[in-house]
């Protein structure tokens, strides 16, 4: 389809490939790690920001691409210790959870960017399989308007920026089966149906593998390892018994499907389960969420993994320098003999103003790169 209105997308495009050449983005992307890297919450946080129109990001995609490339170059412009380097990229994006969609679920968002969504499928009030039907991966749900969504920002890019699909099925079985039934009935269908849960949680694997191969067609791609979203793991909520009978044997299906298991992230705590995961061979990125304790992990766990370290928003949003220092340096020392990034993400500026986000930002990578670095080399020499 044409498009109008191109000139502003052509020169943003310009910028940021001038930016890539520069010695700055060499010297940037030869940074070391471990390195504190903050993802903020969008598009809630651009809301804040920036003004997004979040009914406009998700329907005009010329809209879309010159909002992502002003805030590619914003980050860029602001952060001279982060170590994310600026490319010829942009994700095809359309926002949370397209997996729910799939399964007959309606997800909608408000004027801010937060997620509405309709989960008053017949399957909610009677414990039978037979209401999901079959996905497939051009037609179900969301799949069309993804598709045009992508096809759409190639075109508006012609060719200069790579333009990556980030509509992929994350979202694992748990998280879908709490979705579907509710949280309280899930928790009696575990003692009161067993087998319906069982039933449940292989359809909804059986279905996850059946979007991948139409992806895997789709696009000409072989297989490969894949990441799993599940917040559901997140002991109190499910206990290490659920996770273990109903969970983990759907993950190994997963991994033997994919050939891998890259990461399983959960914002809740997942020490508990931790023992179980081992299992899955191929899982070598383990996150520690803010909920997940780092001083038990590093108990249950090798070091021969690599460990995903996330620190609660609060610690940048509102934490003082020395909160901060503190709180890096703890990491550092319980993790000398560990390979590991930290990170945040869910950063939304609620208080503070945009020069304020960028200054406490600033003030936190700049923090753990003079305490992360001398880890750095003093690793490396002793590898040496």
């Amino acid at each position: 389809m044409p498009f109008s209105n191109l000139d502003t997308i052509k020169q943003l495009m310009d910028q940021i490939e001038a930016a890539s050449q520069t010695p700055e983005a060499i010297r940037r992307k030869a940074l070391s790690r471990p390195t504190a890297k903050f993802n903020i919450e969008s598009p809630l946080a651009e809301v804040r920001m920036f003004g997004w129109d979040v009914t406009r990001l998700f329907s005009d995609p010329v809209y879309y691409v010159e909002s992502i490339l002003r805030r590619k170059l914003w980050r860029w412009e602001n952060f001279p210790d982060d170590d994310e380097p600026i490319t010829m990229d942009l994700d095809a994006w359309l926002s949370y959870y397209p997996e729910y969609s799939f399964l007959g679920m309606d997800v909608t968002f408000d004027k801010l960017g937060i997620p509405l969504i309709n989960s008053d499928t017949p399957i909610k009030t009677d414990p039978d399989v037979h209401h999901l039907k079959p996905v497939d991966f051009h037609t179900s749900g969301w799949m069309p308007r993804v598709l045009r969504w992508y096809d759409d920002l190639c075109e508006i890019t012609a060719g200069r920026m790579r333009v990556n699909w980030a509509m992929n099925w994350w979202r694992g079985c748990l998280d879908l089966a709490v979705e579907l039934r509710g949280f309280d009935q899930f928790i009696d269908d575990i003692s009161q149906r067993p087998g319906f849960v069982d039933d449940l949680m292989k359809f909804l694997v059986e279905q996850r593998c059946r979007w991948w191969e139409g992806y895997y067609q789709h696009f000409g791609l072989p297989k490969k390892p894949t990441d799993i979203g599940d917040d559901w793991i997140n002991v109190p909520f499910i206990s290490p018994r659920i996770f273990a009978r109903f969970v983990l044997p759907r993950y190994l299906e997963l991994e033997t499907f994919h050939g891998g298991i890259n990461s399983i992230h959960s914002c809740g705590n997942q020490t508990p389960v931790q023992r179980y995961m081992l299992e899955l061979k191929s899982l070598d990125n383990y996150e520690v969420s803010p909920w997940t304790d780092l001083d038990q992990t590093i108990k249950n766990l090798p070091p021969t993994k690599h460990l995903m370290v996330g620190l609660h928003p609060n610690d940048v949003m509102v934490a003082s320098p020395q909160e901060m220092q503190a709180r890096l340096e703890k990491i550092a020392s319980t993790l000398t003999d560990w390979n590991y990034d930290v990170g945040t993400s869910g950063l939304t500026p609620i208080t503070l103003g945009l020069q304020d986000l960028v200054l406490q930002i600033r003030t936190w990578t700049s923090l753990a790169r003079r305490i992360f670095e001398p880890v750095r080399s003093s690793r490396m020499q002793s590898i040496q």
